[in-house]
């Protein structure tokens, strides 16, 4: 539409050519994967309870998430000389990152019926369930905000700044739009390490990059990011016991209600429509 575009600024200056963006980007991705493996034994070693324990995956993650920032921005020339810019940390409207939020916390339920769906295909182990109903398993107060902290507040703003400050921006600059997403949200999707999480975590991917590259700025997909990942802690099955969201011990494949994955996928159309609306600005 005329007299309107983008919120935040001048557009991205060019990067390099070639495949040398796309191979730095995966040996990135690699590197925070070794770290990630790497300290996991190590405090598995000190601290038995695995990678779930939440503990753990504290630890982990505000060693490795921080270790990997640094290491890309040494890779990026301009990424200590221009630390917001490097990192994707430009200023966002309040209404993009609470649509943001709220879009975070709507895709919960559309993904864990994919997630059942995909099932079928890619059957759940019993170690994985087991290893799932641990984590969701409510210990008392204390574990459950440590919980929250490492997977609401640590995972969210490491991944982001990793994925789609970082990354995403490298490709953005050599390789345009649309394939930035794609290999920025793989890249997000293969680091998970589950087959059956590979549609799930591109879908995830895709919807985080694209607020980024709408905003220009990567908080609002912290903040969606962080209602995503929160969003089963705040109703465990203590709380909310709904067949096919919250975990069982059985290994029945169970269905949300269609209605529910309906208005949430909808809600998601909806608040995508909204974000776009909000990255707007009439000259």
């Amino acid at each position: 539409m005329e007299g309107e575009r983008r919120e935040s600024g001048p557009p991205l200056p060019p990067g390099p050519g070639g495949a040398g963006p796309l191979l730095v980007s995966v040996a990135l991705v690699a590197f925070l994967l070794a770290g990630m493996f790497t300290l996991a034994a190590l405090v598995e070693s000190l601290r038995p309870g695995g990678i779930l324990d939440p503990i753990n995956l504290l630890l982990v993650g505000l060693v490795v998430f921080p270790l990997t920032v640094l290491v890309g921005l040494r890779l990026d020339p301009d990424g200590f000389e221009r630390l917001p810019g490097g990192l994707t940390l430009g200023p966002t409207r309040t209404s993009t990152a609470v649509f943001a939020l709220l879009l975070g916390a709507a895709a919960v339920l559309p993904i864990a019926e994919l997630d059942n769906l995909l099932q079928y295909l890619v059957p759940q182990d019993a170690e994985e369930r087991l290893q799932i109903l641990r984590l969701m398993a409510f210990d008392g107060w204390g574990w459950q905000l440590a919980k929250v902290f490492a997977i609401a507040v640590v995972t969210p703003v490491g991944e982001e700044l990793v994925f789609r400050g970082i990354v995403l921006r490298w490709l953005r600059r050599s390789y345009g739009r649309l394939p930035a997403l794609l290999v920025s949200s793989a890249l997000f999707a293969a680091a998970h390490l589950s087959l059956r999480g590979l549609l799930p975590y591109l879908l995830l991917g895709l919807a985080f990059g694209w607020v980024v590259d709408r905003s220009r700025s990567v908080l609002p997909a912290v903040g969606a990011h962080a209602a995503y990942n929160a969003v089963p802690f705040l109703f465990p099955p203590e709380v909310a016991d709904v067949p096919g969201w919250t975990p069982a011990a059985d290994a029945a494949i169970a269905h949300l209600p269609p209605l529910w994955v309906v208005g949430s996928s909808a809600a998601c159309v909806v608040l995508l429509y909204l974000i776009w609306w909000s990255t707007l600005r009439r000259d």
